[in-house]
């Protein structure tokens, strides 16, 4: 692994999914690009102007600058920690430059972490994070955000057991190139389970594949379990995205 995306709305909910990116970047030597998309305000011009209109645009403006500084200071507190970093801070839409950028690098990994209420993610149309782990072409680690339990005890995050979800479709070739790399590089013991099974496994991270959908019959004979298991799992999930 060499490059690492790392999309970041600078909240607190982002501090789970941070903490993955600097183990997975420590542990296989990758730079993390830190991204932050920004998403201006754009005035309603049906609706009747209320004072000034050029404060609401030195507004956005402090805004803006206010998130590139940030950037560059989330930057330098991961180099002075060791890492390899690197930043980018987009104008647009979160999930397509997300992509974007991800195909530009090009991306080996995507950590994104996942809430239920997130002002970075909830702007856009869906789920965001279902939307580019089923686009990207590399795979996506989603983190889910931890609960006030898991915050008081909350430490650097660790992967002592794998847990992979086997899927009909999947074969022990593709067990095998998703998960030998991770296995080495954490030291990690592996369990292979079917998706149904993975409610009560205790592990510190899941791997599946997600199929990609050639229709509603396909849809019906093959769910996207991934999507499934990506909203409500407890347990980061790491997708393998297979492109079509």
């Amino acid at each position: 692994m060499t490059n690492l995306l790392f999309p970041t709305d600078f909240s607190s909910d982002n501090a789970a999914a941070l903490s993955w990116a600097r183990l997975f970047a420590r542990k296989t030597g990758a730079t993390i690009t830190l991204l932050h998309v920004f998403q201006p305000m754009i005035p309603d011009s049906t609706l009747p102007t209320i004072g000034d209109p050029g404060m609401g645009i030195a507004a956005s403006q402090e805004i803006e600058e206010i998130s590139r500084q940030r950037l560059t200071e989330l930057a330098a507190e991961l180099q002075e920690q060791g890492l390899s970093v690197k930043t980018d801070w987009r104008l647009g839409s979160a999930d397509d430059e997300i992509l974007e950028v991800a195909r530009a690098m090009p991306a080996d990994l995507i950590v994104m972490g996942r809430s239920e209420v997130s002002s970075f993610f909830d702007r856009l149309t869906g789920s965001a994070v279902t939307d580019v782990a089923n686009q990207a072409v590399c795979p996506v680690l989603i983190v889910p955000l931890p609960t006030e339990k898991e915050h008081a005890i909350a430490g650097p995050a660790q992967v002592r057991t794998i847990a992979y979800a086997m899927q009909p479709r999947t074969t022990q070739s593709d067990v095998s190139a998703q998960t030998d790399s991770l296995v080495d590089a954490f030291d990690a013991s592996l369990v292979v389970l079917t998706d149904d099974k993975l409610d009560n496994v205790a592990a510190d991270l899941i791997v599946m594949q997600l199929y990609p959908q050639s229709g509603f019959l396909d849809n019906l004979l093959h769910p996207n379990r991934a999507s499934a298991l990506i909203a409500k799992s407890d347990v980061p999930v790491l997708v393998y995205h297979m492109p079509k």
